[in-house]
């Protein structure tokens, strides 16, 4: 079942009346794409730059607004270069434009609860989710959370939160299902219905996300501070986001990892619950379709054009096809201005590391470099992990992996992207 696309965005912007929501494709001035395959490390790599000062993000990825907007792709995730831009689209990704605030003072709740009836509208348009409904949950849970220590104005711990707040929300809406967001799977359990969850019609892809207090940007702030995008199904739409941002200079930090890592992450993101893009229907994946609830509908991560052809193919051979399509797609793309970053060296020595995101800070000309190193020196999130990072995890499958690098599709991308033959040498 589709949702009504129409529809949800009407919802969507009701909750959201009287919010900030600025004409970003008109005030930007350099947007920044983080280019990637799906399970390349983004999404850690995109936490980690959230907590820079100087830049600007998105909550999340873009596809929701995108597909509020009808420029998601029809038949694969590409979009032309000449698709017309829809009227509306620049302030629904306005909305999102900001960064995080890191506290919420009494005199925001209302406009954060505001945000999360929204966002729940994308996530479960099924439901009649009402702003006075969250509202009322929201203040309920700041009012337990004050008895519990939080002093006013104070965001101490997300996941306690919505720990919280998820059995009230479950309470009004049962269908909802707090193991669809990205928490630690162990400290939402009990917290709403069970089951194994299969997303009915969602126009954001799970697992969820679960805003935080934000701190929205100003025209000005758009004007002066370069906007990090990061989307890995923006890889098909390369040229026709650079017609979306008319004034900006377009930036592109292309983010590689070796495909044995990456198409391994891709098989555990497959098979985990969650990370459903398209409702495809007719899939006879192998190590997919009839092992996980939903896998005879649900199409995961991003669909590259010529996608069709691998509706019934083993599943390890789906992923090699997605790593690839997405870095190609990328690699042919004409970008006056490139910066290629190895997930690896992210993860690599203190040395390592410390060049690399050196190198980085000069090309994203931030004023404190010492700020990126610094946020990586925090450590790494598990941000949409389906299991605990480690090196080299990719072994466990090894007898699957090597061959399937060796083939022409994988071993001629591995080698465009600057990465040996040897796996040794890909750190």
């Amino acid at each position: 079942m589709a949702a009504d696309l129409a529809a949800v965005r009407e919802r969507f912007l009701a909750l959201r009346a009287g919010l900030p929501a600025p004409d970003v494709c008109a005030h930007v001035r350099e947007v920044v794409l983080i280019a990637s395959s799906s399970r390349g490390g983004s999404s850690i790599f995109a936490e980690v730059l959230r907590r820079v000062p100087g830049l600007l993000h998105l909550r999340a990825e873009m596809n929701p607004q995108l597909r509020l907007s009808g420029c998601a792709g029809e038949s694969s995730d590409a979009v032309a270069p000449d698709h017309p831009v829809p009227d509306g689209l620049s302030t629904l990704i306005g909305a999102d434009c900001g960064r995080p605030a890191g506290a919420l003072p009494a005199a925001a709740v209302p406009a954060f609860a505001a945000e999360i009836a929204a966002r729940l509208v994308l996530q479960w348009p099924e439901l009649p989710i009402t702003a006075l409904a969250v509202e009322a949950d929201v203040a309920t849970t700041l009012q337990e959370l004050r008895l519990d220590g939080w002093a006013p104005g104070e965001w101490r711990d997300t996941t306690a939160f919505y720990a919280l707040l998820f059995p009230r929300l479950c309470a009004r809406w049962p269908a909802l299902r707090p193991s669809a967001y990205d928490l630690d799977r162990a400290r939402v359990a009990g917290l709403g219905p069970g089951g194994e969850f299969v997303p009915v019609a969602p126009v954001e892809e799970p697992p969820f996300v679960l805003p935080v207090p934000w701190a929205h940007a100003t025209p000005g702030e758009l004007a002066r501070l370069p906007l990090l995008i990061k989307t890995p199904s923006n890889a098909y739409r390369l040229a026709w986001l650079a017609r979306l941002f008319p004034h900006a200079r377009l930036r592109i930090l292309h983010l590689t990892r070796n495909p044995a890592a990456s198409i391994n992450g891709l098989v555990d993101g497959w098979r985990y619950p969650g990370f459903h893009s398209h409702d495809a229907g007719g899939l006879d994946i192998g190590g997919y379709t009839h092992e996980v609830p939903g896998g005879e509908r649900w199409w995961k991560f991003d669909r590259p054009p010529g996608w069709e052809a691998w509706r019934r193919a083993p599943l390890p051979e789906v992923c090699a096809f997605q790593w690839a399509s997405a870095h190609r797609a990328i690699l042919a793309f004409e970008a006056a201005d490139r910066f290629v970053l190895r997930f690896e060296d992210v993860l690599g020595s203190p040395d390592r590391q410390a060049a690399a995101l050196g190198a980085l800070s000069s090309w994203l000309g931030l004023a404190a470099p010492d700020d990126l190193v610094g946020g990586f020196g925090r450590g790494l999130p598990l941000v949409m992990a389906t299991a605990q990072p480690r090196h080299r995890r990719w072994f466990d499958r090894i007898g699957t992996l090597e061959p399937l690098c060796a083939q022409p599709l994988v071993s001629d991308t591995r080698a465009a992207l600057g990465y040996p033959a040897d796996p040794e040498g890909w750190g």
